[in-house]
């Protein structure tokens, strides 16, 4: 039997990173490759190591998280970039998404709820907070997101269905029970929508369906 496959992590945090590396280091399959205090530091590091998540914080001084994960994803090895932020977040976080962040954790989030999260983010999923999302999101589109809403009125019902379950941050699995299809049709079906909306990732499909108010409306 094979064993699980070992997930590479860096971690890019402009101040004390000691919290994160015993923690991630005690998880099973999961190993901190380098750790990195800027964006500058973040690329080198990762052209150096080839992590498999990124754990970004996303006060790094200036644009830094936002620069940081669009370069790192520009990278022909582009790793998943998991953005680390405040219990009390600004628009910073949604910054991130919108450069192509796999989702969010809040800092004082226990061990189990960390290591989990690199692991849907290193397995291509996202990972949000509904509540946090909902704060951020409402009523507060960004000034480039108005002419993604106004192509969301030309999406058909399942279109709408399936942005809503990614703004969910179901995974293909859940979204093809949900919808009794096969994964390879969900694939298939994702990509296409991400791209009907003239996005480039996953994560930006779900940022928009909150702004829309797809999901979370009370």
């Amino acid at each position: 039997m094979k064993g699980k496959r070992v997930s590479r992590v860096l971690i890019v945090e402009s101040h004390d990173r000691s919290g994160l590396r015993p923690v991630l280091e005690a998880v099973d399959a999961m190993v901190v490759v380098g750790e990195a205090a800027d964006a500058v530091e973040a690329v080198k590091a990762a052209k150096e190591y080839r992590p498999d998540v990124v754990i970004m914080d996303v006060s790094l001084p200036g644009q830094g998280a936002v620069e940081a994960t669009g370069q790192l994803l520009g990278l022909g090895f582009p790793p998943k970039v998991l953005a680390v932020t405040t219990s009390s977040p600004d628009g910073r976080v949604l910054e991130v998404l919108r450069a192509g962040a796999s989702g969010f954790v809040v800092q004082d989030c226990g061990p189990d709820e960390l290591a989990h999260a690199v692991r849907i983010v290193a397995a291509g999923g996202i990972v949000l907070d509904p509540r946090i999302m909902q704060t951020l999101t409402r009523g507060r589109p960004s000034t480039g997101s108005h002419d993604l809403l106004g192509r969301i009125g030309d999406l058909t019902d399942e279109e709408r269905q399936m942005l809503a379950l990614i703004g969910g941050g179901h995974t293909n699995q859940r979204i093809a029970d949900e919808c009794r299809l096969s994964i390879t049709r969900v694939k298939t079906h994702v990509s296409r929508l991400v791209q009907r909306l003239g996005l480039e990732y996953r994560i930006q499909a779900a940022v928009l369906a909150w702004e829309a108010g797809i999901v979370g409306r009370d």
